[in-house]
């Protein structure tokens, strides 16, 4: 309850300056962290590899000073990483079996190493409603950065001259990327707005959320916004049915074989329906990379192919695919599914400790949800669907540097280091 004017000041110890700054310290490096792993600063510093390697290897080197300070903490959240950890552990050790072991090192180094420490460091620091706040400015930065990138350097902030001319990218490689983030920031603007009390937070969150729709449409994706759509009715639909027993169970099962049928229906008339829409029923030759990657996890199912091993130049197998997408020399970039792009990596081992991983961690956010009093309460949930539906067709997970990734063990530790009574339904 705050204090009412002219009342006596509060007994509680009152912060001294050294802790604000060191606090306003922590926060300025977790945003700038966070935006280097939506891998739009890259465009800012002008593609300079010596910055960005900079950037990698401070924010890893940061993130262990700063967990040493708090070690405690840190232990603590160590404590709880239990399956996370076993999956770390086994991109790290694929190096032994990787059949590019260059490029897998390279990638343990720069990659899984910087995310990982940085990931543990905002777990183990800020509580879900700081973590929030924090994505909230931070993929605002990103959305204004590409609205002047877009309006004031054409040439850099959209496709010009290509199948995607006219399309806005922003500070971002290419208009998918671009809109995968913007519907990340259109999530987390909804989630802020959600009952929030605090009515200057309310209504920025509102403008937030419109500025975000409005990049998605500039981007001219439609999927950003069908995401988006299956995340709102998702959310809406566990904000409506908080645990009521019989009741809430009755109408999320009928809700669940409701979409389970259109799915089916879709599945069934879905190239139809992409033809009449005008779109390649290949979704972009989609299809064909990922039976080419499935033929491809076959020959080594177990451990895979080791850590970013898969889509080298030199992989003859990559190329088999790629000719089935094209007919020049090209190598697609990743299998464009996150979960199939994980077993190549890790075998069916690694995406079997994922699939563990995130299903006990989506059932605590199911939890945290139905009683959701609190913006921060749905967060884990929302991140949990959006994580889901974006690896379907785009590769934003456990490949490269992802924000999506660095997000997922960030929400998986968190959510284990909330109190035992914050995760029961009332």
């Amino acid at each position: 309850m705050n204090s009412l004017p002219f009342s006596r000041p509060s007994s509680a110890p009152q912060p001294v300056p050294s802790q604000i700054r060191l606090d306003l310290i922590e926060k300025g490096f977790t945003i700038v962290g966070l935006l280097f792993f939506t891998d739009g600063l890259a465009t800012v510093v002008n593609d300079s590899q010596l910055m960005l390697k900079l950037l990698r290897y401070s924010i890893l080197l940061l993130s262990v000073l700063l967990m040493t300070a708090r070690w405690r903490r840190t232990l603590r959240a160590l404590s709880k990483g239990g399956v996370l950890w076993a999956l770390i552990g086994l991109m790290l050790a694929s190096i032994a079996w990787s059949v590019s072991p260059a490029y897998t090192l390279e990638s343990i180094r720069g990659e899984v190493l910087p995310m990982t420490a940085f990931a543990l460091y905002v777990a183990s620091r800020f509580t879900l409603r700081e973590q929030l706040r924090l994505f909230a400015i931070t993929l605002s930065i990103g959305a204004i950065l590409s609205f002047v990138y877009a309006m004031a350097i054409p040439s850099v902030g959209r496709h010009i001259g290509d199948k995607f001319d006219g399309a806005w990218k922003g500070i971002y490689v290419q208009k998918n990327q671009f809109s995968a983030v913007m519907v990340f920031t259109m999530m987390t603007f909804f989630v802020l707005g959600a009952n929030n009390s605090n009515r200057i937070e309310r209504w920025l969150a509102r403008l937030g959320l419109m500025f975000s729709v409005s990049m998605i449409l500039l981007s001219t994706s439609l999927a950003g916004l069908l995401v988006f759509i299956v995340i709102l009715s998702c959310l809406t639909l566990f904000r409506l049915f908080r645990w009521r027993g019989f009741r809430s169970v009755l109408l999320l099962d009928l809700s669940g074989m409701l979409a389970l049928c259109l799915a089916f229906l879709l599945l069934g008339t879905w190239q139809d329906l992409a033809v009449g829409l005008g779109k390649d029923p290949t979704l972009s030759a989609r299809t064909h990379i990922w039976a080419g990657s499935i033929d491809k996890l076959m020959d080594k199912p177990i451990l895979g192919y080791g850590r970013s091993a898969c889509w080298v130049p030199n992989n003859p197998k990559a190329r088999e695919i790629g000719a089935l997408a094209s007919k020049g020399d090209f190598i697609p970039a990743h299998a464009h599914n996150g979960f199939l792009d994980l077993a190549i990596d890790q075998g069916l081992l690694g995406l079997g400790l994922f699939l563990i991983g995130y299903i006990s961690t989506f059932l605590m956010a199911v939890k945290c949800a139905y009683r959701a009093k609190t913006p921060e309460d749905l967060w884990p949930l929302a991140f949990l669907i959006l994580l889901c539906m974006n690896n379907l067709a785009e590769t934003n997970m456990a490949v490269r540097t992802s924000l999506h990734w660095v997000t997922y063990m960030i929400t998986f530790l968190s959510m284990r280091l909330l109190p035992r009574q914050a995760l029961e339904s009332d």
